[in-house]
């Protein structure tokens, strides 16, 4: 008694319930055909899974994502009850599952599955269509472009794995764009200073325009007369405007050569004959806004012509505005702008074949020679005319003779003759020369 109840005395009489045995046998009995009863029930409910399992046996390796996540969630090391009611939920999703909501279950998971497997190929096929639209493209047609689009190409099977690749190539062409904006500001800033470059160039051309004038002017009838005026535009007024003006000559030169390249052309060709100081001045201050003024001189009078009226000047009236061109740019070559003490009118010798044909009168020679002079310039003219209104505008003057040759025929000698000059000891001293006459060349001034 003391080994199987503790005890060494036994209970009361009083203190023994009394029980009804049939009564716990019967209860005992119900109790358990109940329990077969929901044997039966859950058995039935094994048959009905095992036969919609089987059924989607051959889905099974394709596991929702939600239900990926729910079982990683459920292999770690969470709290129990968390995980307990997890499970509760989902028992109680299935358990209160009758046959015909299973089957309709079933139904609705297979048509759902069936719905995106036929959405999936249609827009793999569409991915596919893309791609091989973009391969096609000429834009892509380097391999740079094209080798990532054909990796894609190959992996239109996995939407996954494309968006990785696509990721890949995007993070690559953002890099080499860092790259690329890094090379074009540095180009910019080369580009602004080759604009500065030209913009001083240009300042440097308009700077000296203004300069070819500054040694023309002679006294005529008593009047001090400036024979060519250069009339520029203001350079501080309209900087502004001329630094435009450069840009935009940059960005045509520019765009212009993109293109030839692009087709395969020389592009310095083009920018060997578009670069030149007439074009870039003409682009960026204009020709036309260059004023030029000659003096026309009459026997009367003298009075201001445009550049375009000079064209209409008889034969010695235009020879005389030419010879005062002439005469500026050969001061305006010679002199040394640095110099900041000297004038620097250096001597010049022009030799003119016969350029008293048309300008033989006093009043067109006076100012021609008078010119030579401002300019420090020695004439040699050769002529066949003569007159006191040429005579009378050189110091010295020598006849030349060809005389012919008395042993051997068709040759010809020079014989110079000092005929005005008084300083002999200056005068050239006449040396003769044997020639061969050719032909005659005319010259042109």
């Amino acid at each position: 008694m003391m080994e199987k109840c503790d005890r060494t005395q036994p209970l009361p009489k009083e203190e023994i319930q009394p029980v009804d045995f049939d009564a716990e046998v019967e209860k005992k009995d119900y109790r358990r055909r109940e329990l077969e009863q929901a044997e039966q029930e859950q058995q039935k409910r094994m048959d009905w899974y095992e036969e919609h399992l089987t059924a989607l046996a051959e889905y099974m390796e394709f596991l929702p994502e939600d239900e990926d996540r729910l079982w990683e969630y459920l292999k770690q090391d969470a709290d129990m009850d968390q995980k307990e009611q997890v499970i509760a939920k989902l028992q109680d999703a299935v358990e209160h599952m009758s046959r015909e909501e299973l089957r309709r279950k079933k139904g609705t998971l297979m048509r759902d599955y069936n719905g995106y497997q036929e959405q999936r190929q249609q827009r793999k096929e569409h991915l596919t269509a893309l791609l091989n639209q973009m391969v096609r493209r000429e834009i892509f047609a380097e391999d740079f472009y094209r080798k990532p689009i054909e990796a894609m190409l190959s992996l239109t099977d996995d939407a996954g794995q494309v968006l990785r690749q696509l990721h890949t190539t995007l993070q690559s062409y953002e890099s080499l764009m860092e790259k690329i904006q890094v090379d074009i500001s540095v180009v910019e800033e080369e580009k602004k200073r080759i604009a500065e470059l030209l913009q001083e160039y240009v300042h440097e051309v308009h700077q000296n325009l203004g300069r070819i004038d500054q040694n023309s002017t002679i006294s005529i009838r008593d009047k001090n007369v400036k024979m060519l005026k250069i009339m520029l535009p203001d350079w501080e007024e309209n900087e502004k405007l001329y630094r435009i003006g450069v840009w935009d000559f940059m960005e045509e030169m520019t765009n212009k050569s993109i293109e030839l390249l692009e087709n395969n052309e020389n592009a310095l060709e083009y920018i060997g004959t578009r670069v030149t100081t007439k074009n870039l001045y003409d682009v960026v201050v204009g020709i036309d806004n260059v004023r030029i003024r000659l003096h026309k001189i009459e026997e009367q009078r003298q009075y201001e012509i445009t550049w375009s009226q000079v064209a209409r000047n008889s034969g010695g009236e235009g020879f005389l505005s030419a010879f005062i061109i002439l005469s500026s740019l050969l001061y305006y070559m010679r002199r040394d702008a640095s110099d900041l003490f000297a004038d620097r009118n250096e001597g010049k010798v022009l030799l003119m074949d016969n350029p008293f044909a048309q300008t033989n009168a006093s009043h067109l020679l006076k100012p021609l020679m008078d010119m030579a002079k401002k300019t420090n310039t020695q004439l040699i003219c050769l002529s066949g005319l003569g007159g006191e209104s040429i005579y009378n505008r050189f110091d010295n003057i020598y006849v030349l003779n060809l005389i012919a040759a008395g042993l051997r025929n068709g040759m010809q000698y020079v014989k110079a003759e000092h005929a005005r000059g008084a300083d002999a000891e200056a005068t050239l001293e006449p040396q003769v020369s044997q020639i061969e006459v050719l032909g005659q060349q005319e010259l042109i001034f």
